[in-house]
């Protein structure tokens, strides 16, 4: 995230974050903290948090992956985890 909103290009995932500094981690607080990774239960539960505190009323979901089927794969296990399929 710090290398695409800085300007050096999206990195290679995984990348060890370790490297970078205290300032570089707060100018990209505001996306790490919305992000969440998991199976379905551990992701639903982070986005209800996310409800609770922003207090949204909708939510716009993404998954970054190049495969396709993979990618409707897993909005298919969030759908069912939170009853909408």
């Amino acid at each position: 995230m710090h290398s695409i909103r800085f300007g050096t290009g999206a990195a290679p995932y995984p990348r060890d974050s370790a490297g970078l500094t205290a300032p570089d981690r707060a100018a990209v607080a505001d996306r790490t903290e919305t992000q969440f990774v998991g199976g379905p239960g551990r992701v639903a539960d982070g986005l209800r948090a996310l409800v609770e505190r922003t207090g949204a009323d909708e939510l716009v979901i993404t998954s970054v992956t190049h495969d396709h089927a993979a990618r409707l794969r897993s909005h298919e296990l969030l759908a069912k985890e939170w009853g909408l399929l």
